[in-house]
């Protein structure tokens, strides 16, 4: 896990609020179902489902991809899909702050109905966009490809999302109520309101085992894991990090 500080958090927030095309009014709206999106939370699986979890992640933080890949896809197919979980992804940006903000717009610009599709392509894509970046690349065009892959097609309307209000008050949101959790690293994840503590549900045969504990289910016998040191825990992103020191300034989208 990496983690993240407040100051990332603030960083991310106040670079959509800035908007990097000329922020929009906070009294303009866009039409459609983007601006209804962006004040819902984002949620997958039955609302009566025994179990809530929440994450609290960055598609831009490794820490947030590892857990993308290990866990979050057999969570999905295995205990949302089948009624046992309901799941609730809220973003919490990390550096680079104004290309990890600028994504989490697009999945909200997408629309309820696609915003967990964007965001398994902004973590699929998380490697070379943060290369680009690295190179001074065109991440601009980059996030748009993802947003024309899922409906947003015209480079006005992908403008018009970065400097809609809605979406800034919706990621501000977010990350505030991360704030109050007391989130300071990235992924962070509660179960009905409880922090989960330690690494052992960052691997899939862990959570399996937290979620089966909660539901009351038996977890299958797995094969023995070996022992592993603090030195080679799963890495986290600080949440009080320094983002100004990992943000390239030249990819800021236009």
């Amino acid at each position: 896990m990496r983690v993240i500080s407040r100051r990332t958090a603030v960083l991310a927030v106040s670079f959509l609020a800035m908007a990097a095309c000329g922020a929009a009014g906070d009294n303009e709206k866009s039409d459609g179902s983007s601006s209804e999106a962006a004040l819902k939370e984002m949620t997958l699986g039955a609302d009566d489902a025994p179990v809530t979890l929440v994450e609290y992640a960055s598609w831009t933080c490794p820490a947030c991809l590892q857990f993308q890949n290990e866990v979050v896809g057999k969570l999905k197919s295995e205990y949302v899909e089948t009624g046992k979980v309901k799941f609730i992804f809220r973003e919490f940006p990390t550096a680079p702050a104004e290309i990890s903000v600028a994504g989490f717009a697009v999945a909200r610009c997408a629309g309820e109905d696609k915003y967990y599709d964007v965001l398994d392509e902004l973590f699929s894509r998380q490697t070379a966009i943060l290369s680009l970046a690295r190179q001074g690349g065109q991440v601009k065009q980059a996030l748009q490809q993802v947003a024309a892959n899922h409906g947003i097609t015209d480079p006005a309307e992908f403008d018009a999302c970065l400097q809609n209000a809605d979406i800034r008050r919706a990621i501000a949101a977010s990350v505030s109520a991360g704030d109050e959790a007391g989130v300071n690293a990235t992924p962070t994840v509660f179960m009905d309101g409880e922090k989960l503590e330690g690494y052992d549900w960052r691997q899939w045969a862990g959570m399996q085992a937290v979620l089966n504990e909660a539901l009351g289910e038996e977890t299958p016998a797995a094969a023995p894991v070996e022992d592993t040191d603090a030195d080679t825990a799963p890495e986290e992103t600080p949440a009080d990090g320094d983002a100004s020191e990992e943000a390239p300034g030249e990819t800021t989208p236009e």
